[in-house]
């Protein structure tokens, strides 16, 4: 059986919309007298993954599973073509290094509120009201500081695309840690996503962010974490235009 949306009018008459599961989970809806409606989606699981095996560590700068703490007297230190080394504190010290990944597939707001059409004639607002996460399994060998979320248009190939936006940050994760929670969303990207949503385009792409950062004297960088998001949104429309 499809789950239902519960719409309960100023007169207490209660409307029961079905809602396709695969595409959208109704968590409510309330209806004043304006003709307001409010409904509450879920993208569904996206999920991505961040990798530490793809930097490059010069040789000289390799101890076994360690970093080795190079001296600089003369300010050079060696880097390679992906990461740049240098001198701080009279220690050879390799950058951090940004990686970035897409966030699972393109997801389309029509599809979403395909099943409250019935309810949700026309949206008049789209507020991203809960982020939660997954990071499971964590093999990562280094700490990754905090993760950042961006969302764009669905044509956008990477962060540095026109109309991409921050939506949020993850916490940072330990090395080889599981965790789970509640990612803090920006106001103003989830102004930004309404805006998106409403008078661009209903298809939007999710991309992530964050740096490996390598410290002389720690472990080389190794293993990945996967990591699942899951928006909850507030379509706010009414019935009647």
């Amino acid at each position: 059986m499809l789950p239902h949306i519960m719409l309960r009018h100023a007169s207490s008459r209660v409307v029961r919309v079905g809602v396709l599961a695969a595409s959208l989970t109704a968590l409510g809806a309330v209806s004043g007298c304006n003709n307001a409606v409010v409904v509450q989606l879920m993208s569904g699981p996206q999920t991505f993954e961040v990798s530490a095996s793809s930097v490059d560590i010069p040789v000289e700068l390799q101890a076994g599973a360690m970093i080795a703490s190079v001296p600089c007297p003369t300010g050079m230190c060696p880097s390679t073509e992906t990461l740049p080394v240098s001198c701080v504190a009279g220690v050879c010290d390799p950058d951090p290094r940004t990686v970035s990944a897409p966030v699972g597939d393109v997801v389309d707001f029509d599809v979403l509120l395909r099943g409250a059409s019935e309810v949700l004639r026309f949206v008049d607002a789209i507020e991203v009201t809960r982020v939660q996460y997954q990071a499971s399994p964590n093999s990562l060998t280094v700490d990754v500081p905090d993760i950042e979320i961006f969302f764009g248009p669905d044509t956008a190939a990477g962060i540095d695309a026109p109309g991409v936006h921050r939506l949020g940050v993850i916490p940072a994760l330990p090395a080889g840690t599981a965790r789970d929670g509640d990612m803090q969303i920006d106001a103003d990207g989830s102004a930004a996503l309404s805006d998106h949503v409403l008078n661009v385009s209903r298809r939007v792409r999710f991309f992530a962010r964050t740096q490996i950062d390598l410290a002389p004297g720690g472990p080389v960088p190794g293993g990945g974490a996967s990591i699942t998001v899951n928006l909850t949104v507030r379509a706010i429309g009414r019935i009647l235009e």
